[in-house]
């Protein structure tokens, strides 16, 4: 129950300047797949980063949204922010977001590495349609959060990894869903 307070929280936070950016995913702003860093030791945050953004584009969701990535990357060195990485794609007109499109993500990311941790959720609106799913995923001293929510405007893929090593500093558990 720690990681949700501590999910949501974060998320809030770098939430209050959410917009989406200019361009899809497929109209060149691809990110290329980084080689996998040697060793066992933790990753880095440039890492992690280039891992979240290039799963997306190779999912054709659109770039991450400047405004929520950067309450991540302009946090202060000593805050809890600062042990996140961000990022968010919803949709634009060239783009649709969609439970398919959160499917292709975790499956880039299971390309990339990362490993299901707990039971993913998933529910269905009133119609039977996908409306909500979420699953942690987990690698080399990272937890990580998949998450998509329908919305009447369209969709939204949000992915936030915490640094365990950096949310343990802070007294608090980078836990996955489950």
């Amino acid at each position: 129950m720690k990681w949700a307070a501590v999910a949501i929280a974060v998320i809030g936070l770098a939430a209050a300047g959410c917009g989406t950016s200019e361009g899809g995913a497929k109209g060149g702003n691809a990110v290329p797949v980084a080689p996998r860093p040697e060793g066992t030791g933790s990753l880095t945050k440039d890492f992690v980063r280039t891992d979240l953004d290039a799963a997306a584009a190779a999912a054709g969701v659109p770039a991450n949204a400047p405004k929520y990535a950067l309450g991540y990357e302009q946090a202060p060195a000593d805050s809890q922010l600062s042990c996140a990485v961000g990022f968010m794609g919803s949709r634009e007109e060239k783009a649709k977001v969609d439970v398919a499109r959160y499917d292709a993500v975790l499956r880039e990311l299971g390309k990339r590495g990362w490993q299901q941790e707990g039971e993913p959720q998933r529910r269905k609106d009133k119609s039977g349609k996908p409306s909500d799913a979420m699953v942690g995923l987990g690698q080399r001293g990272w937890r990580l959060t998949a998450e998509y929510r329908s919305l009447d405007n369209g969709g939204t893929i949000r992915l936030l990894a915490f640094d365990d090593a950096c949310m343990k500093a802070h007294g608090l558990q980078a836990a996955p869903v489950g």
